[in-house]
């Protein structure tokens, strides 16, 4: 098949460090090129992809922009990039868009199928009020909890895909020596991710608690006021953000991994990362957790704080193995396999031309 991808503009696909939705696409661009399709990547100047890249951006956004100047021109970067792209749209058998409600005009006015994956959070104003008015428009989420806020909304649900990874790195890394008694918290210092749970935990446990996270600028008043004096009180071991080549260590480095996420997650890379180095993680259960945690075999999914610090206490039940084989469930090879399913499905249905029945494609 021909498939056209567009993603967001701001990071590099993939990104050089903070950045899941664009790991998740060059993850899945390289896995469709791998399964033999035809595949162009609408994206950001640097980015790097086994598929056909078109840049649509001379640089990724965060690289130049502040947070007043994203807010005033991405919008119109993203509807320019989209335009581009629909005027093409008849070199494809589809168009997957990873660029949010920004796509549902050209989808709804555009021969050729599009299929729309959404990676946020789908309990907030815009979304609700939005999506409904495109009913015919293909959706696929990443979570079955994701899908949650429109029960009772008119969308299309297609398919839930978990995304996918190339974990290789860190199942090597997870079976090397030099496992440690301390806890890890990775991601992006923000109140939802929870770095001062994170905190509490690891005190209450007993335990030295590392952290590698980004501190997004908007973030960064909270950071000063209330993250940092507490990270410096606890003596927390804070490395800042790294990348993919530092990732794989620092999860099997850690007895476990704290996730405990205080938002409605609709996915978590976090936790496959940990699982696929034989880390165990221990979460909050909030959105998709108990989707990619099964509770007492390849971590713990609990409900409170307590529990949370109770789980820290029986590490021991946990089987490295069983964490590998469940991340395995999340590779790019899966995740490709399956979007490629939803393409046929999508396509064969668009050109038979009776209207698009629902289907589970997980």
């Amino acid at each position: 098949m021909r498939i056209a991808q567009i993603a967001p503009l701001y990071e590099a696909v993939p990104p050089t460090k903070y950045g899941g939705t664009e790991r998740v696409i060059a993850a899945l661009c390289d896995g469709l090129v791998t399964l033999g399709h035809d595949v162009t990547l609408f994206a950001a100047a640097t980015s790097a992809t086994k598929a056909r890249l078109v840049e649509t951006s001379p640089h990724p956004l965060r690289e130049r922009m502040d947070r007043d100047a994203m807010l005033r021109v991405a919008p119109h970067l993203h509807l320019s990039m989209l335009a581009s792209v629909y005027e093409r749209a008849s070199e494809f058998d589809v168009v997957h868009s990873h660029a949010d409600l920004w796509t549902l005009p050209f989808a709804a006015s555009c021969a050729t199928p599009t299929v729309l994956t959404l990676h946020g959070r789908l309990d907030v104003p815009e979304v609700l009020q939005t999506l409904p008015l495109y009913p015919r428009t293909p959706l696929v989420s990443i979570s079955e909890e994701q899908r949650r806020p429109l029960d009772d909304a008119d969308v299309r649900w297609i398919a839930t895909v978990h995304n996918g990874l190339d974990l290789r790195r860190y199942e090597s890394a997870g079976r090397a020596p030099g496992r440690g008694d301390h806890l890890a918290f990775v991601g992006r210092i923000s109140s939802e991710k929870g770095p001062l749970t994170a905190v509490e935990v690891a005190a209450r446990a007993g335990r030295r608690l590392q952290v590698a996270a980004k501190i997004d600028p908007l973030d960064a008043a909270y950071f000063a006021a209330e993250v940092e004096p507490v990270f410096a009180s606890h003596d927390v071991d804070f490395v800042g953000e790294i990348g993919e080549a530092q990732k794989p260590e620092f999860y099997s480095s850690a007895a476990a991994t704290l996730f405990p996420s205080d938002w409605p997650e609709p996915f978590g890379l976090v936790m496959i990362e940990s699982m696929a180095a034989g880390t165990p993680v221990i979460a909050l259960r909030r959105g998709a957790v108990p989707e990619v945690v099964v509770d007492g075999r390849t971590g713990f999914v609990c409900d409170d704080v307590d529990e949370m610090v109770e789980a820290v206490g029986r590490l021991g039940e946990i089987d490295p193995e069983d964490c590998r084989r469940q991340a395995a469930r999340f590779d790019t090879s899966t995740m490709a396999a399956r979007y490629a399913a939803v393409y046929r499905t999508l396509r064969s249905r668009h050109l038979d031309g009776p209207p698009l029945q629902l289907q589970e494609a997980s």
